[in-house]
Formats: structure tokens, sequence, C-alpha cells
């Protein structure tokens, strides 16, 4: 059960000008709270009679604080444990605006309950074991994802199916560690219940799924955060123009003026259904210039973070150079010669651009995309693939007690030396779906939630 039993509400809709307002309660009192202020005619206060309403049913009343009429409402009724949390919850619909959401928050704050905090009714859901935790992080990923392949990522880890993966690796743990203690049992009778060639067999396997998942995490986690992708280049090649191009705005002011931008400017962009985060950088070159050594030195530092490099250079200035910056992999770094319009011919040695006319711009996006799918399918031989990197750790954990465990199996350790790290492998498994997590974790993981989530 949850450790604390109080009445939580929050918005479950964003709070504004709107059609409705859907504010969520949950608690073991919530019903009888709601029974105070829920009028079956508008005129004066008359109790509604909830105990006779049946679970998942919509009811339609009136608020009252005391004798003061606030709004006519439509309530929902969820009686644990058939409910999200598995408490008993109560989503009450206004009508939408700021002012009657505070004179409902009042109202409910009088009546004995208290603000939710960020993703406390997901935390309740875990503690009453109405999901476990890598379902529960699923949750923020879901109202997180921006594209497709996010968003079916996102569903197939909160229906369960990565954990479902997580307990069959844990079930064949467990197993090996029960044989192994076992025989530890029946030592003074030399009875081998696992010969080690077996079991050498078996845990090299399980390295392998081990290994297999966790580097998933390299697709999971572009698939989820977006691919980084930086403008790259001297100042005055058109940087600002392509980041403007792709984003089908001016953000970045544009100008004939070397090193206008003396900042680097982020921001999101979805390409061919996937997620990226478009940067666009300072222009590198030698200068002595405080503020724009500082932009240079920025920018080298999202430069290093990028998954995909654009390296510009300006096709019409034939005396232009590369910038000082040589990318560390040319596999993510694409070329690209702009201003193709104020130049005679295309470069004999790359993809030529206009971003003022946009002409090859739809090439160049397709090169880009064709770069983004070979990264995130680089990693993703595994059946499941993490998005998650508590999760990945806890994977690198495990497979690092795995290693352990083998080399004493090779060593001729002994069945409890085995034993131990199998188990200890098993112990940092668990953690993904939250057998073993302590309250630490549960915090730093349910505060990065959402209100009312």
């Amino acid at each position: 059960m949850s450790f604390d039993n109080r009445i939580i509400f929050a918005p479950a809709t964003m709070v504004g000008e709107s059609g409705i307002t859907v504010i969520r309660l949950s608690g073991k009192d919530t019903f009888s709270a709601i029974s105070n202020c829920l009028s079956k005619a508008y005129e004066n206060f008359q109790p509604a009679n909830i105990n006779h309403y049946t679970s998942h049913t919509t009811q339609h009343g009136y608020l009252f604080d005391g004798s003061e009429f606030i709004d006519e409402v439509v309530v929902t009724f969820f009686k644990g444990p058939n409910s999200y949390t598995g408490e008993d919850v109560a989503e009450i619909s206004t009508h939408g605006g700021s002012y009657i959401y505070r004179k409902v928050s009042d109202l409910l704050v009088k009546l004995g309950a208290y603000h939710a905090e960020p993703g406390e009714f997901s935390k309740r859901a875990y503690l009453n074991g109405k999901m476990d935790l890598a379902q529960a992080e699923a949750v923020s990923d879901l109202i997180k994802a921006k594209t497709d392949q996010a968003n079916k990522l996102a569903l197939g880890q909160l229906t369960g199916r990565f954990s479902n993966k997580i307990k069959e690796l844990r079930e064949d743990l467990i197993n090996y560690c029960s044989l192994l203690e076992l025989e530890l049992d029946f030592s003074e009778e030399g009875i081998d219940l696992v010969e080690k060639d077996v079991l050498l067999e078996k845990v090299n396997k399980l390295i392998a799924k081990f290994q297999s998942l966790t580097q998933s995490y390299e697709s999971g986690k572009i698939i989820r955060n977006g691919v980084n992708l930086a403008i790259i280049g001297r100042p005055n090649v058109g940087k600002s123009s392509i980041f403007n191009y792709f984003l089908d705005e001016n953000r970045a002011i544009v100008s004939d003026i070397p090193g206008t931008t003396r900042d680097y400017l982020e921001e999101p962009l979805v390409m061919g259904g996937i997620q990226f985060n478009l940067v666009d950088t300072a222009g590198i070159r030698e200068t002595k210039d405080v503020i724009e050594k500082e932009g240079v030195r920025r920018s080298m530092l999202k430069i290093d973070e990028a998954d995909i490099i654009l390296e510009v250079e300006d096709i019409s200035n034939e005396s232009s150079s590369p910038s000082e910056y040589s990318a560390s992999s040319e596999e993510k770094t694409i070329k690209v010669y702009n201003k193709l319009d104020l130049s005679a011919s295309a470069s004999k040695h790359g993809l030529s651009v206009s971003a003022k006319t946009g002409e090859n711009m739809g090439v160049l996006e397709e090169e880009i995309i064709k770069i983004s799918k070979n990264l995130i399918n680089k990693n993703a031989s595994s059946d499941v693939i993490i998005t998650n990197e508590r999760h990945r750790d806890c994977l690198l954990k495990s497979c690092e007690y795995l290693v352990n465990a083998r080399s004493q199996i090779k060593g001729g350790g002994g069945n409890e030396l085995i034993s131990f790290e199998i188990r200890a492998a098993m112990d940092s498994i668990t953690e993904i779906i939250g057998k073993t997590a302590n309250v630490d974790i549960l915090n730093i993981i349910f505060t990065k939630f959402c209100i009312g989530k």
C-alpha cells in the first residue's frame, strides 16, 4: 500500500482558457471530500449520494463552497483498487479558465486535500502495485514523446514488454543461483546438480543478451531525446540561413557581417519522423574578441555532443577555407557547400545547396535522415530497445557481475563465489522494475514527472 493516504489533487489538463479543466484527486477519503461539495441542485446545496455511485461512472452535479455555488461539473469516480493509483480516484471536469480552477483548488484545500507533487499519482500507482517502476517511467516518456518511434517505444514499455524481458533474464539468474546454492547443501555427498561447462555456456549466453540489450541504449537514446545535429563552419558561410530554412522561420539573425552569431542557438525539429536538436553554432575562427571567443568555446562543446555535423563552406568564395575544427568522425559529418545561388556552378567536391532559394536543400534533408536512420538501427539488434539511462546502468552492473562469475567458473572458483556474483547480477537487474529500489531513487525518478501524473 501507499505510504501516504492523504488526498492529493492536481490539474490533469492545462489550466487556462479552454473548454474544460480536469482536476484529478486520489486518496483514501477522496469520495468523502467530494460528498461535502457536490450537490444535486444549483439553487442550494443538496448533497449527492456518492455511496450509491458505481465505480467507473460519470455523474453530473454542482460544486459548492459552503453556500456559494462555484460551477456546474461532471465527476468521474474510480473506486480502488480498480483505479490508476489503486486508491479511490475522482476526476472533476469543470469549465475551463484559471479563475475557476483557483476557486476549486481553494475549495479542495479547505476540504483537507493537498496539492500533488510532480509524479505523485504515478508514484502511488507503483507503490500500490498497479505497475512496476519501468512502466511508471514509461508514463513520463509517453507524455514527452514527439515522434511516432518515441511513442511506440514508450507504449511498449508501458504495456510491460520491456519489464517482461527483464523478468525473463531475472528468472534465468534465479534458476542458476538456486542450483548452485542447492549444490552447496549436498557438497559432502559430492553431488553435482549442474556441470561447470554447462553453467559456463549458460552464463556466456546471458552475457551476450545483456550486452545486446545494453547496446540498444545508443539507439533508444536518440529515439527518445533526438539526434543532436550541429551546423558548423567559418563565419558568414550561411550556417544561420540553413538553420532558419530547416525551422521555416527567421529564428537566427542573418547578416553579411562575419561573427553575427555570437552564441549557439538550439531548437527542436522533426524531419522524416525523427526528432532533431538543431544547433546553429558561432562561426569558428581565431579571434581576440572576448565575447566571440566564449561563443566559439560554447559551440565547440555542442559540436562534441553532436551525433551528426553539417560542415558548411561558402561555394561562392574561392578563397574560403574550411573551419579550424576537424570532425572526429567522417561518418557523422556531411560536407555542405552553401550559396549555390551566388556561384556559376556546383561544387565538384560534395553537396551544393542554396539555403536562400532552397535549391538542393531537399537532397540535404534526405541525406540527414538517411544517416540518422543508420545511427538508430546501428545498435538495435535486440528485440527490445532501452531508452532510459538508469536501465542501461543497471544492465551494465549486472553484466559486470556476470563477467566476474564467468571468471570464477573458468578459474575453478567455488560455488559460493559464483553464486555471490550471479545473485549480485540479479539484484542489479531487479532495480530496473523496482523490486529493490530505495526511497532516494524513487524521489529522483518521480520528481522528473509533470504535475498531475
